[in-house]
């Protein structure tokens, strides 16, 4: 019901809104279009990053952990060097030039492992029975370092946590034998490879976006390795790493850190105990992006620009000639016909223009043409109501005057011949078509005098003074006497005494009142309904001729007023005749005639 409802409501909208409206429900599928297009390639953009991200950190753990772990298996086939077991069990019993030879075979042999993996800084051996370290760095046998060596002899598992931190340099160590074994035995030698930051620092930069940054976290050994343009915020990255702890593994994430959107791909290597991490920020990621919303806005503006200058267009080509014609209308319509509309153009509207004068010019002959005729007819239909006469009035009235001529009542026969004759003496005076008030209320008494003879034991007529300030008040010719001879003949025809008719009136400022009032007793509202419906209906006959003569006659006269209808306070008929006043609410006395 409701979208019906908006339907009638759009239809009954102007041209223009039409216009524009039709305009907008084509532009808007291309629109739509345009932003889905948009949004389409937005995504695939973003999957795209996304893919790449999640890829590079797949790809770079994967190298680490193959690179390390060839790196910790070679470590752990040192164990059974020849030369460094001879150095640590029976240096005692070698001379310095077979102690010399050991120990430059055991370098060569930690050059090649150091050679095995760019991420290997420098391979050791520290043997403490012989109080030296051999290193694939150093030229020279060095001395014997006690605190990386004590430092270095803890026991890790090399397969799941390898790593181990000292004064901010990674290492991987084997001590033999492993303190998780022997106990409180000291080891005998312990083999380590330094990890290189420098070497990682430049992977992680390779792998690494424009504007991003890729950091190496330890997790149970502390240590921080990134790779970028700018300096890192270590806090940032443990934020991070946190973060990536609580997501699926491998998966982008969109993170806020002071208020800045980050992209995030953590990856957790569970070999190496350490998780790498690769973040952007979005604003960097969307850079691209920014160009496909640039020109979306671009497309938009223009749309909203080509739907001002389309409707501004079709205001003037269109929407403002039809407003002028419509107005034009409606002053036509309020009786102005000397108008002429012009346009200068010689489009469809100059011929609708021309046409428009052209018609606007032959209605203004034919309204004066019929105007004329109107008034020519109604005043001929007034004259035939005004000289319609009830002629039972005047059949009893010729058998009243005989009844008193032949009781030879002679002062009754004076006295209603003389107020027959004023009654006919009015009725039958041409002149004016108006009379004022008093005049025809002066006629009415006249009247009821008359009948006062035919009803003087049944029905009493009562009359109002007339105001003095209407009493020139100009009224038409015969308008009360129909009515009080209607209450004589139908509201008090079965009243066998106590009948009364009052006249009364009432002065507004438009108009003027003269209520005439039975009390009939016969009168309902099924016969009251009746009643008005007879007024309205001019072709239908009635009884009650006297009604629908005066009530026509005022409307013919003033356009308005007439006859009003009420139930009467004692059961009777109450006839309110309205006389509308002239514009201004004055009126022109007339004399008494």
């Amino acid at each position: 019901m409701s979208t019906l409802i908006i339907l009638k409501r759009l239809a009954s909208l102007s041209i223009l809104p039409k216009l524009v409206l039709t305009f907008l429900l084509t532009l808007a599928p291309l629109y739509i279009i345009g932003w889905r297009m948009n949004e389409v390639g937005s995504d695939h953009v973003q999957k795209e990053i996304t893919d790449s991200l999640v890829s590079r950190t797949s790809l770079y753990m994967n190298m680490l952990e193959f690179d390390l772990d060839g790196v910790i298996r070679q470590l752990q086939e040192y164990v059974n060097d020849d030369d460094l077991m001879k150095l640590t069990s029976a240096s005692e019993v070698m001379n310095e030039i077979e102690k010399m030879q050991a120990q430059l075979r055991l370098k060569s042999r930690l050059d090649l492992l150091k050679k095995s993996s760019k991420f290997v800084e420098n391979a050791i051996a520290f043997i403490p029975e012989m109080n030296r370290t051999v290193s694939a760095n150093d030229n020279v046998i060095g001395d014997f370092d006690e605190a990386q060596f004590d430092a270095l002899t803890q026991s890790t598992n090399r397969f799941e946590a390898p790593f181990l931190v000292w004064r901010d340099r990674i290492f991987i160590s084997l001590p033999y034998p492993d303190p998780a074994i022997a106990g409180a035995q000291k080891p005998v030698f312990l083999l380590a490879v330094e990890i290189s930051r420098s070497k990682l620092e430049s992977a992680l930069q390779e792998f690494t976006n424009e504007g991003g940054r890729t950091a190496l976290v330890g997790n149970k050994q502390p240590f921080l390795i990134t790779g970028g343009e700018t300096a890192v915020d270590e806090e940032l990255v443990r934020d991070f790493q946190r973060e990536g702890e609580k997501a699926s593994e491998k998966q982008l994430q969109s993170v806020s850190w002071k208020g800045e959107p980050y992209l995030l791909v953590s990856n957790h290597s569970s070999k190496l105990d350490m998780s790498l991490l690769m973040y952007v920020p979005e604003t960097k990621v969307n850079a691209s992006l920014q160009v496909y919303r640039f020109w979306f806005y671009v497309l938009s503006a223009v749309s909203v620009f080509l739907v001002l200058i389309f409707s501004y267009s079709i205001y003037l080509i269109i929407h403002q000639p039809l407003k002028r014609l419509v107005r034009s209308f409606r002053r036509i319509e309020q009786g102005q016909f000397n108008l002429e509309v012009h346009y200068p153009l010689q489009d469809e509207f100059g011929y609708l223009y021309g046409q428009f004068n052209g018609m606007v010019r032959r209605l203004d002959v034919l309204v004066h043409e019929v105007y004329e005729q109107q008034y020519r007819a109604r005043l001929a239909e007034l004259r035939h109501l005004q000289s319609q006469i009830n002629p039972h009035f005047l059949y009893n009235s010729y058998f009243i005057l005989y009844r008193m001529a032949k009781q030879r009542d002679h002062d009754n026969v004076i006295y209603f011949t003389k107020h027959l004759g004023e009654y006919f003496q009015y009725i039958t005076r041409d002149g004016s078509d108006e009379v004022p008030l008093a005049s025809e209320i002066q006629h009415a008494r006249t009247y009821a005098e008359i009948q006062s003879i035919r009803f003087s034991e049944r029905i009493a007529v009562e009359f109002d003074d007339v105001p003095e300030a209407i009493r020139g008040f100009p009224v038409p010719r015969l308008i009360v006497q129909p009515i009080i001879e209607n209450a004589y003949n139908h509201g008090l025809e079965n009243k066998r005494k106590g009948g009364l008719i009052a006249v009364q009136f009432r002065e507004r400022e438009n108009a003027i009142d003269i209520v005439i009032e039975d009390n009939g007793e016969d009168m309902n509202e099924d016969k009251l309904r009746q009643l008005q419906a007879s007024l309205m209906d001019k072709a239908e006959p009635s009884e009650h001729t006297g009604l629908l003569n005066v009530h026509r006659r005022i409307i013919i006269r003033y356009g308005g007023g007439g006859l009003k209808l009420e139930l009467g306070a004692e059961r009777g008929l109450k006839v309110n005749i309205s006389i509308p006043r002239e514009e201004g609410g004055g009126h022109v006395p007339l004399n008494d005639r």
